[in-house]
């Protein structure tokens, strides 16, 4: 019924009280993955490697945010220094201007003049 409490949950806030708890309740939180394709990102592939066993840390090539971040820039075509002033103060849209894209996932460059048939 509404409103009425069933006998599995438990009265427990919803916050987190110890950020060691922060991230899927201590699962799997330094691995993660991203699906991406277009702009250039080379077909099929695998980038990094996680451990086998548990917590599945990264092992192989671990990436941070920013990196990703660049990286699509990079596709985009957006250079890491590109920054927009507010309030007189410059916003780069890597940290500081200083962004890496992660090249190993860019395949050979495209011809733009060849078509796909």
């Amino acid at each position: 019924r509404p409103g009425e409490q069933v006998k599995d949950q438990v009265d427990q806030p919803d916050i987190i009280e110890d950020e060691k708890f922060y991230g899927m309740h201590r699962h799997f939180t330094d691995g993660s993955s991203i699906l991406m394709w277009g702009g250039g990102v080379e077909k099929g592939l695998v980038y990094g490697k996680t451990a086998d066993e548990r917590p599945c840390s990264s092992i192989e090539n671990p990436v941070v945010i920013d990196q990703v971040h660049q990286s699509i820039y990079h596709a985009l075509g957006i250079h890491p220094e590109t920054n927009y002033t507010i309030e007189g103060r410059p916003f780069y849209t890597t940290p500081d201007g200083h962004g890496k894209p992660i090249v190993d996932l860019f395949g050979q460059p495209v011809n733009k003049s060849t078509k796909n048939v």
